[in-house]
């Protein structure tokens, strides 16, 4: 069971989320109003899944829940959404877990948690892989030039100034990368 924060302007409507919740076993751990939510009191009340409620009267909710999915790192539950097109779009990009444009039952609520947080899950997954796609291949292009710089300065090969490159990693106990990063600094510094 999920420890459970909403965020909703409407009280009665939040309380009446809130009764579903608990009735199938989730803990709520505080509702709060989109004006009483700050980053530091969101990130006191560590909830496992906020909820939070897209109808509210402010302009500004996508957002708001833009930033908590990205900066908290949760999944975010979105009720009371609009259903067009253009605005799922939005929530789906903006990494948001589920986004709900009708009204909830006891029955929808535990598969819409789970849902949420697995698609969530996954979500982060994709996202650690792109980054460490993209990690490394500024890496390999660093690598690639430093090599470029050997082969100018030094009047290496390619495998050459590979080789030089990866003993001198070794020797160090670097990457090679890292070798690769040194060797561009060291070029750039002669410019100066």
């Amino acid at each position: 069971m999920f420890r459970v924060l909403l965020i909703d302007d409407d009280h009665d409507r939040a309380v009446g989320v809130k009764a579903l919740l608990e009735a199938v076993g989730h803990t709520v751990i505080a509702i709060l109003s989109w004006e009483a939510t700050t980053l530091h009191r969101l990130d006191s009340l560590r909830p496992d899944v906020i909820i939070a409620d897209a109808g509210s009267p402010e302009r500004d909710a996508l957002e708001h829940i833009v930033l908590l999915s990205e900066t908290l790192e949760l999944p975010v539950v979105v009720l009371g959404a609009a259903g067009d097109e253009d605005s799922i779009r939005r929530a789906m990009r903006a990494g948001v877990a589920a986004y709900v444009a009708h009204g909830i039952s006891i029955h929808d609520i535990a598969p819409i948690l789970k849902v949420a947080t697995l698609r969530y899950a996954e979500h982060r997954k994709l996202k650690r892989e792109l980054q460490d796609a993209k990690s490394e291949l500024s890496a390999r292009k660093r690598i690639e030039k430093a090599k470029g710089i050997l082969m100018q300065d030094l009047g290496l090969s390619e495998d050459d100034a590979h080789h030089r490159m990866r003993r001198l990693a070794m020797d160090r106990g670097k990457k090679l990368a890292e070798i690769a990063e040194a060797i561009i600094l060291t070029k750039e510094l002669g410019k100066h």
